[in-house]
């Protein structure tokens, strides 16, 4: 009992490691879980989840809320019952026997030597293993986190784009209907009526397109919150937020990568848990197992003898190679895919880092030229028609050429912040 209390509050304290770890990689306030991983705050998120949310408060939801992150904080459980385990001596084996025939009476108990000599190395390697699995289930959260901004920012920019479309269906519709104004008029050729009617179901197509986009991405918010309410329930912020003034450097990212990365840091603990493992391998390679016993036989009515003895296995054919091998092979893989790792984490940065540069670029196209300008023709599209020099249907093109301006804009603008996201999981942390 008191070595299941003890478990339970160690158990607490890696939940608590692992909260520790996420605070500040996460950006928002991680809440505080019990042993079991489980938060109390439905009330608290009732009442987020009827505010418009932000990206703070759809990750404190989702950490809150979501299932699957305590199945996730779960497999802290298996690996600190590795440690208990690891710090418990063998059952002592009681053999008794009877002979009815010559009265014969036999007992034996046995208590393995080995296990209490190794018990010390087997917990330090177990406590190695504890760790890393402290640092993957932290990395893991964190990575949840990133997909739940990620679904806030792609279910605004739909949300947008679906105003847009519809917007721009709205302008092909109306220019349809002076079309036909103006068909029935006899002023316009029935080939001009066919392209301008065509227009307006093309653009009908993109804005239930837009609107089919939108529905997806909220629901596909839904399953990251993990929560038990519709996409349409959710209240979204009207718009995406602005590019901060500027972006970090390279140089900064890839040093803020090595000190942030969790799966860098279980890596590392991988190593020292393999090396530990060699070394318990090598210490008892030739004597894995043995025991010291106590055994007694009496006859009915005769004396009964009892003494003291020594099982052990003799090393001529195994002497624990195979046993060394593996675990010299599991070390040397621990460095080889920590080497590995190191080399992917600079690639990820630098690739998540050129798309964060390019779509800055593309976004700064779009607001300082594509947006103004084609907002320009319009204006002057609406002088020229005002003093009739042009059709209502040069108008309402130049309307719709203004529309798919800004549908790129936010296109754009989604795209800066996806790539940002990319880049945070990259390194292993929120940027400021």
């Amino acid at each position: 009992m008191l070595l299941g209390a003890c478990a339970h509050g160690s158990l607490q304290r890696d939940v608590t490691d692992v909260d520790d770890l996420l605070r500040p990689r996460a950006g928002v306030v991680v809440p505080t879980r019990n042993a079991e991983g489980e938060v109390a705050a439905e009330d608290t998120v009732r009442q987020l989840l009827e505010q418009p949310l932000s990206p703070e408060s759809a990750v404190r939801i989702a950490l809150m809320a979501h299932p699957a992150l305590r199945a996730t904080y779960a497999e802290l459980g298996l690996a600190r019952a590795e440690v208990v385990q690891a710090a418990l001596l063998a059952n002592p084996v009681l053999a008794l026997e009877r002979f009815s025939a010559g009265r014969f009476q036999e007992f034996g108990i046995a208590q393995s030597f080995i296990d209490l000599l190794s018990q010390p190395m087997r917990r330090r390697l177990a406590e190695s293993q504890l760790a890393s699995a402290r640092l993957r289930v932290a990395g893991d959260v964190f990575q949840h986190v990133t997909e739940v901004r990620e679904a806030l920012v792609h279910a605004v920019a739909t949300a947008q784009a679906r105003d847009v479309s519809e917007r721009a269906h709205a302008a092909a519709a109306a220019s349809a209907v002076a079309a036909t104004a103006l068909y029935e008029a006899g002023n316009l050729q029935e080939l001009n009526l066919v392209g301008e009617r065509a227009a307006a179901s093309e653009f009908l197509g993109g804005a239930l397109d837009a609107r089919g986009q939108s529905e997806a991405a909220r629901e596909q918010l839904v399953r990251t919150l993990g929560v038990a309410t519709t996409g349409a329930a959710l209240s979204l912020p009207e718009r995406l937020p602005d590019l901060p003034p500027q972006d970090p450097a390279l140089d900064s990212l890839l040093v803020l990568a090595a000190r942030n990365r969790l799966d860098l840091a279980a890596s590392l603990q991988d190593i020292n848990a393999a090396g530990r493992a060699v070394g318990l391998t090598q210490r008892f390679r030739l004597l894995p197992d043995g025991s010291l016993t106590y055994a007694g036989e009496g006859k009915d009515g005769g004396p009964f003898e009892s003494g003291l003895g020594l099982v052990v296995p003799l090393p001529l054919f195994d002497r624990g190679q195979g046993r060394l091998l593996r675990a010299e092979s599991t070390l040397r893989a621990a460095v080889a895919r920590q080497e590995a790792l190191l080399l992917a984490m600079r690639a990820d940065v630098r690739a998540a880092h050129a798309l964060l540069s390019a779509a800055r670029a593309r976004f700064e196209e779009y607001r300082a030229r594509v947006v103004p300008l084609r907002r320009r023709v319009t204006e002057e599209t609406q002088l020229q028609y005002n003093a009739m020099a042009i059709s209502v249907f040069g108008l309402l093109q130049a309307r719709q050429g203004e529309l798919s301006a800004a549908h790129g804009y936010i296109e754009a603008l989604s795209d800066y912040w996806k790539a940002r996201i990319q880049l945070e999981r990259a390194v292993g942390t929120s940027l400021p």
